[in-house]
């Protein structure tokens, strides 16, 4: 095995929520002034760039389905519709938003509810889509745009669409791709196994393509997972909820495939 020793490589586990979106964009603009090299979660790796700014991801074709599990595990809450989850549920809108999109499955199912009285707001917030659902880079940015024009118009968000809709939704649609597996181990290896393992290949392959420089990655906290330590993941204000799931999984993540290279790292919060 080739064993590579560097270290010059950093990661800041911020963990989507608006509070960290300061610290992300200060390293973007330093990243832009050349301070060092910033690659960045749900942005696609290109292997062929030497811009200081790239990703660390593979999007196609695995976005879909990590947005699809991704929305599942997000609407595992005790709140009754959408208006009770804050700007929770604003990112589950989106999300769900995309998979009815995406997902012709999701979207016949949801037809099924039509006589609801939420479902026209739900309907209202799936027309008139300007933007390719295909370009994976820039959808989410693109349907959260979307979704703020569409709020507009409709004079508010459609907060009355039941969380437990949207689960069964997403569990619907799941069990028709994967009729034979359990819903956990899809999530986990969508959302985690499978999308870290091209994380690991994309990072070993930027640290040749970015020789001698210092790299910093900008990603969600639960990928570097079982390697946070309790200090860290108290300063980050993650729940205990939070350490027993990733603490459950046995299978090879993100810093055991860096560690099994000789590849260092530090992390900074």
């Amino acid at each position: 095995m080739c064993f590579i020793i560097i270290s010059m490589l950093v990661f800041y586990p911020e963990v989507h929520l608006p509070q960290w979106e300061a610290q992300k964009r200060t390293l973007i603009d330093r990243a832009t002034q050349g301070e060092f090299v910033l690659l960045l979660e749900c942005k696609q790796y290109d292997p062929s760039t030497q811009a200081n700014i790239n990703g660390f991801e593979t999007l196609d074709p695995l976005y879909p389905e990590t947005v699809l599990c991704s929305t599942y595990t997000m609407s595992l809450v005790p709140f009754i519709t959408l208006k009770e989850g804050g700007n929770h549920s604003i990112a589950v809108l989106v999300f769900f938003l995309y998979i009815s999109l995406f997902y012709p499955s999701a979207k016949e199912y949801m037809t099924s509810f039509s006589d609801e009285e939420w479902y026209a707001s739900y309907d209202h917030f799936l027309q008139d889509i300007s933007f390719d659902i295909l370009d994976f880079e820039k959808c989410n940015e693109c349907m959260k745009q979307h979704v703020r024009k569409r709020a507009a118009l409709f004079g508010g968000l459609p907060s009355k669409i039941p969380y437990e809709v949207i689960r069964n939704s997403c569990l619907h649609t799941l069990q028709q791709m994967y009729p034979s597996r359990e819903i956990d181990d899809i999530v986990i290896e969508k959302t985690l196994i499978e999308r870290e393992r091209l994380m690991a290949d994309n990072i070993i392959d930027a640290l040749k393509n970015y020789p001698n420089q210092s790299i910093r990655i900008c990603i969600g906290a639960g990928h570097l997972m079982p390697f946070l330590s309790e200090r860290q993941i108290a300063n980050l204000g993650l729940d205990p909820f939070f350490t027993g799931y990733h603490q459950n999984i046995q299978e090879t993540r993100l810093l055991h495939r860096l560690r099994n290279m000789g590849i260092s790292y530090n992390v900074e919060i």
